[in-house]
């Protein structure tokens, strides 16, 4: 299999070792006095000889200085994350979705008790993946990203990883299932449920083998791939649970039914993919490296479980299935959010990865995390000026007992962005593997989020658990740029994501004024006042002479994938 110098990178100039020695002087002197300024593909163009530009986004203004004191950024970078999250957005949003869309059907044909059960028995399966893939999904990401090394050694690492999951994976799946009465018992109240403990072993099994080949899809940015095997698991999980339950009535066990079948499914249809990297070697000293930097991950991964899981047990715990009910609902609606953070963190570290150049690769971070505040602000401001009519419109004639949950719904869309924006900070812990200093970022979130639970749902209810994701979140993203500034400086655009927040801030007041109007008056105030948000950062002039052009193009054409790129 041959490859070119781009078969796993967005594209861009060319690297710091073929710019003209004045070039690369320049460069470094800039990007790193102070962090406020830095030259970024447009410097790369000293010492060319001169030639007539076409006419493409690409190269309209390409000596442009903004009033940043940036020079205009390479869009191929940040085009290509776009279209990447997009599509990889399809699969997910239907994964999360199938809990929704699911929630009529398990009301009307299961108990609270069957309830209960599929509420542990995933809660379970979500701790225990972690501890099966040890990490190495993340590693493999890692070090498959960008134009690194040659194929075979590649090959090497990845038939290493995965050869290891399977083993980790066989043991601990044999273990449970021989335990099953016991885990039963202890998880699910009776032994007469090993069953469905046998099928969690599958699943979680399943799960871990299919994984290390979606994070190759990620790695090579084969997002259509990634999305339509995601898109069809979910269908067939779906559908069979619908079957099982509506049509055979076998009760709970359908779910996890379904649930073997749909993993069972996504691992067959990933296979192609493993037939080209997978090789029968093991490295021992590979494997230490990828544990190297996966292990890390497994603390933070659990820390991340622990703040977006304990407030569901210590509502029940402490207020009531009521309560926690009312909590739950509210929490739906901010799923799309939540789906558009998951999806950008997985496109995010191979596409930053794959820029090779680290000035302009930081560049496409500060103009990145510009565009994303910017948006998820919009989004904000939106369920902050519409969550009681969302409720309203989704709710029908139980809306009222859910009414009150409305305050949850800006508040955790709040959380989701500046989890957001802790995965923009990963950069810098992917391209220079500091993966070791997570776990402790994480873990004192999570030690956060936990105290202020205790502390506050006494007092103020599931508002306080709504509170704590965001504090959580938001000393994460500040301990961890404190952490990576001093290795990784990334020039952020201080001033626009200023104008940014301070626009906000004033819709959001004014947005206040008619909180409580659920009249169709209020609704038009509302979304009138919307538009003072686009509004006010075109009046303060947030986008430089020439960016909106680039920003209507992001969404243009298709992504590349391997094949396409092969020659």
């Amino acid at each position: 299999m041959r490859r070119d110098a781009s078969i796993l990178g967005l594209g861009g100039p060319r690297s710091a070792r073929t710019r003209p020695r004045a070039a690369r002087s320049s460069s470094r002197t800039l990007s790193l006095a102070g962090h406020s300024k830095v030259v970024l593909c447009t410097t790369f163009e000293q010492g060319r000889p001169a030639r007539p530009r076409k006419a493409s986004s690409q190269s309209r203004h390409p000596q442009r200085r903004c009033r940043s004191g940036i020079d205009a950024v390479n869009f191929a970078p940040i085009r290509s994350l776009v279209r990447h999250t997009a599509i990889y957005s399809i699969g997910d949003f239907l994964g999360r979705a199938v809990a929704v869309v699911l929630l009529p059907l398990y009301l009307r044909k299961l108990s609270p008790a069957d309830n209960g059960i599929i509420t542990l028995s995933f809660a379970f399966i979500g701790f225990t993946a972690v501890f099966y893939s040890l990490g190495l999904n993340q590693a493999l990401v890692r070090f498959l990203s960008g134009d690194r090394e040659d194929d075979e050694h590649l090959r090497r690492r990845f038939s290493t990883a995965f050869l290891s999951l399977l083993l980790v994976g066989t043991t601990v799946s044999t273990l449970i299932w021989v335990n099953a009465s016991r885990i039963a018992a202890a998880l699910l109240g009776t032994s007469g449920n090993a069953d469905i403990v046998r099928a969690l072993a599958l699943i979680v099994l399943l799960d871990t083998l299919s994984e290390p080949l979606f994070s190759l899809c990620r790695a090579r940015q084969q997002s259509v791939r990634f999305a339509l095997t995601r898109l069809c698991q979910h269908t067939i999980q779906v559908a069979l649970i619908v079957y099982l339950i509506l049509f055979r009535d076998v009760g709970v066990r359908g779910v996890f039914t379904a649930n073997v079948a749909s993993s069972s499914f996504a691992l067959l249809a990933m296979a192609p993919v493993a037939v080209g990297a997978i090789r029968p070697v093991f490295r021992a000293g590979l494997l230490r490296e990828l544990l190297a930097f996966g292990l890390p991950f497994v603390p933070s991964a659990v820390a991340v479980l622990v703040i977006s899981l304990s407030d569901r047990f210590l509502i029940e715990h402490l207020m009531g299935l009521d309560q926690l009910g009312i909590y739950g609902v509210a929490y739906k609606f901010s799923i799309p959010a939540l789906l558009v953070v998951r999806a950008f963190r997985s496109a995010w570290a191979p596409g930053v990865l794959s820029v090779h150049d680290p000035i302009e690769a930081r560049a496409v971070c500060a103009r990145v995390t510009t565009y994303f505040i910017a948006a998820a602000s919009l989004l904000l401001l939106f369920v902050t000026g519409f969550s009681r009519e969302l409720i309203l419109l989704v709710g029908g004639e139980r809306a009222p007992d859910y009414l009150d949950g409305h305050v949850v719904i800006p508040i955790v869309t709040l959380g989701h962005t500046l989890y957001g924006i802790y995965v923009i900070l990963t950069a810098g812990v992917y391209a220079e593997g500091r993966a070791r200093m997570l776990p402790g970022i994480v873990i004192a979130g999570a030690i956060v989020n936990v105290c202020i639970n205790l502390l506050m749902i006494p007092q103020i209810g599931y508002i306080a658990a709504a509170w704590s994701s965001v504090a959580a979140n938001g000393l994460m993203v500040v301990l961890l740029y404190l952490s990576t500034r001093a290795f990784y400086p990334v020039p952020y655009e201080v001033g626009r994501i200023g104008k940014v927040i301070v626009a906000t801030l004033v819709v959001t007041m004014a947005l206040d004024r008619w909180s409580g109007d659920l009249t169709l008056e209020g609704a038009i105030a509302k979304g009138i006042v919307l538009l003072a948000y686009p509004t006010i950062l075109w009046g303060w002039r947030f986008l430089e002479a020439g960016e909106w052009g680039e920003l209507r193009s992001l969404g243009r054409g298709a992504p590349e994938t391997l094949d396409e790129k092969r020659t």
